[in-house]
């Protein structure tokens, strides 16, 4: 049996494991830049708030009366990602090939092949995670990834009758689960093959395991045809794996304003780059290219517009920050031009490959082991005691390219402040 773990409300969750007073309360949380809606509590769903509106037509979908109900928090991604760390963590330390899937879903093995023991496994481990980390999880099993994603979306919108797990362990629930799933709710269709289907009479998942396999692999790619296969209960893990491992990692930002400095546009950088690399050492993983793109604000009549982008090889692949950083920066020189005004940046990681496959190049001079036990010293210091502890000095900017965030919960923040000081304190003495 394949099990699915997701996050109630993940980042909503986040922001009242340290805030309880936003419990029971309709809350959402913005993206970057304050932009849009990204997370909705249960409270906010039920108001009619849709998943990705932008945050100045909130009023548009519930009254201007009962705008002031709904309490809007700035996204804060550090905090989110580390809570998914312990999370994750937990998980790997009580379950069998722990595939994390996404910040806040992980699939993993069923440990028992009796139905009775693995709903108490899982029921036991949905009350564990709530009690050490205070994140609520559904859990729902099933024989493919596919119907374990329709059986975890069953245990997260029925958590009165499955309290956090549900199972779809015979044939006779599974096609109960495929006739209520609507074929959008289905993990793989998207929105243009929804329509598709919608186009040929298919509603719901029940109605889409109706078609032959032939007509699917003549209409659809093999993607389709796996998630077809898997609705069936046939079993294409092989065929698709949950990969961890990216063939390219990028990290980018809309800065909360427009920006002419080049010092400040630099600083952004040097800060994704950093961001990338810290990403490629934690997947065993490392990077042949860099690429660097700037772009200004189209719709600022007062600036003229200017966009690039440029790409570099490297002369030998590597997850060094020093080295992605130089290689950033060369590309950064290449396209700023000054007179212009910024609103994004970002970099790009290609080429990736495991670690263990590096070619070495024999004109490169730069000493590789040196850098990378440089680097493993820097995440240890990093994970022990926080994520910028120890970083370049180009990235100590004024900071405004970061973006704007005027929602930010402050009694969260007070009291994730507090939290972390307590953290570091005890690891200090610990080490001592």
């Amino acid at each position: 049996m394949y099990c699915l773990a997701d996050c109630n409300n993940f980042f909503v969750s986040c922001e009242r494991l340290y805030d309880p007073t936003l419990n029971g309360r309709p809350v959402v949380v913005l993206s970057n830049n304050d932009g849009c809606v990204i997370a909705r509590s249960n409270e906010a769903k039920a108001m009619g708030i849709p998943m990705g509106c932008p945050a100045f037509q909130i009023k548009k979908h519930i009254g201007t009366a009962r705008l002031n109900d709904v309490i809007q928090l700035s996204a804060r991604h550090t905090l989110y990602h580390d809570i998914s760390l312990r999370i994750m963590s937990l998980l790997g330390r009580s379950c069998e090939r722990l595939e994390v899937y996404s910040v806040d879903e992980a699939f993993f093995q069923a440990p028992f092949n009796d139905p009775v023991k693995d709903e108490q496994f899982l029921r036991d481990l949905v009350a564990k995670i709530y009690k050490y980390v205070g994140i609520p999880v559904s859990i729902g099993y099933a024989p493919t990834r596919t119907l374990a994603k329709i059986a975890s979306r069953i245990a997260k919108k029925n958590p009165d009758t499955t309290q956090g797990v549900y199972g779809l362990t015979s044939q006779h629930l599974i096609d109960s689960a495929l006739v209520k799933t609507d074929i959008s709710d289905v993990w793989g269709i998207g929105r243009r093959l929804t329509e598709a289907l919608r186009n040929r009479g298919v509603g719901s998942a029940a109605q889409f395991v109706q078609y032959p396999n032939s007509l699917v692999r003549s209409l659809f790619n093999i993607t389709v045809a796996h998630t077809h296969a898997e609705l069936k209960g046939i079993d294409c893990t092989a065929a698709s794996p949950v990969t961890v491992a990216h063939k390219s990692i990028m990290n980018s930002r809309t800065f909360g304003t427009l920006i002419t400095s080049r010092n400040e546009v630099q600083a952004a950088v040097v800060h994704f780059a950093e961001h990338c690399s810290r990403q490629l050492r934690s997947e065993g993983s490392v990077a042949g290219t860099v690429m660097v793109y700037v772009r200004g604000d189209r719709y600022r009549e007062d600036v003229p517009f200017y966009s690039n982008s440029c790409q570099l090889n490297l002369a030998t692949p590597s997850s060094s920050a020093l080295t992605i950083v130089h290689y950033a920066l060369q590309a950064f020189s290449c396209i700023f031009k000054e007179g212009f005004g910024y609103r994004k940046a970002g970099v790009m990681l290609l080429n990736i490959k495991p670690e263990t496959m590096v070619q070495l190049n024999l004109f490169d001079k730069e000493d590789h082991n040196k850098q990378n036990r440089l680097m493993r010293a820097i995440d240890h210091i990093n994970t022990r005691y926080a994520t910028q502890a120890v970083n370049l000095a180009s990235t100590s900017a004024k900071g405004e390219w970061k973006p704007r965030q005027q929602h930010l919960n402050q009694s969260a923040q007070s009291a994730l402040h507090i939290y972390s000081g307590m953290v570091a304190s005890s690891k200090k003495k610990s080490s001592l």
